[in-house]
């Protein structure tokens, strides 16, 4: 089994031919190659390892709905991607900035179709003898990781980082993904696994108490979230600017930022910890002058 091919790359495609010559003895040996996730970094390589191995490629079933849709809608994936900067409050020009940050990627990442989808909560991986899916939803929606019961060796991807903490961020197909996540590391930690490989990064040392660290962190960054509102409405590019005081971001990370940070304003309003005003498109969120949620309304001016 082959997790994670990687960037399309001529760099990377070395690496990789080269790692799997000197592990398997050759890309005859590749029965499956599981995506653990649809982000370019990790599904880029798909088409050119299948090509070379003739092995099924696997990944979570929403995630391959989601990249299907893409590549069948490029226009109307373009029109989410607007809408979702004009929530967040961005400025017009942000948009552009966006679909250019979008064509320059497309030499990196890959169109395919998958030989299978991983569906459910969990459930054994097809051509990998031992080996079991756990849908680990949050840094996307269709996320899977995959574990070994019989020595406790858990395939995190990127549910489980060493030292910074996964990106979060809204999507189309799931409402809540902070509580998508809490939970998927809830079911990791449960497996109480003996090895943790993340997507990136050296294995850390304490496999659970790093993913008990994370849930805790998830928690604590909707807490910092809800100290930035106040009785004055705010949008969730400026909760960013609140949040990263000073910081200059690339368009990259600021489209990253926003849907954390709106993932995370999302997920106290639906708890009626904060409010939400809609006001040309744009929501703003805030609370009464005691800290409480104010009344969540919507309006055109």
């Amino acid at each position: 089994m082959l997790v994670d091919g990687g960037l399309n790359t001529e760099e990377a495609w070395t690496a990789l031919d080269q790692g799997v010559r000197a592990a398997a003895g050759g890309w005859d040996r590749v029965a499956v190659h599981v995506v653990t996730h649809m982000h370019m970094d990790h599904v880029g390589l798909a088409a050119r390892v299948k090509e070379a191995s003739g092995a099924a490629v696997l990944t979570g079933r929403l995630d391959a709905e989601r990249m299907a849709h893409a590549a069948a809608h490029p226009d109307e994936e373009a029109d989410y991607r607007a809408g979702l900067l004009r929530r967040c409050g961005a400025p017009d020009e942000m948009v552009g900035v966006v679909e250019e940050m979008q064509r320059s990627a497309r030499p990196y990442t890959t169109t395919l179709e998958f030989d299978g989808v991983l569906d459910g909560d969990e459930g054994d991986v097809p051509g990998a003898a031992g080996w079991r899916f756990v849908w680990t939803p949050g840094h996307t929606a269709g996320h899977v990781s995959l574990f070994r019961p019989a020595d406790r060796v858990l395939i995190a991807g990127d549910a489980v980082l060493p030292r910074i903490t996964p990106t979060l961020g809204v999507n189309r197909q799931r409402t809540d993904p902070v509580g998508d996540y809490a939970a998927a590391l809830a079911r990791l930690e449960a497996l109480d696994p003996a090895l943790v490989l993340p997507g990136h990064g050296e294995a850390p040392a304490e496999g659970v108490a790093r993913i008990r660290e994370l849930r805790a962190a998830a928690d604590a960054e909707t807490e910092t979230v809800r100290a930035l509102l106040g009785a004055e409405p705010r949008s969730c590019w400026d909760v960013v600017d609140a949040r990263y005081p000073g910081r200059e971001m690339p368009p990259s990370t600021r489209m990253l930022a926003l849907r954390e940070t709106l993932a995370h304003l999302d997920r106290l309003a639906a708890a009626g910890r904060a409010a939400v005003r809609e006001v040309n498109g744009a929501a703003r969120f805030f609370l009464n002058a005691d800290g409480e949620p104010g009344e969540q309304t919507r309006g055109g001016s």
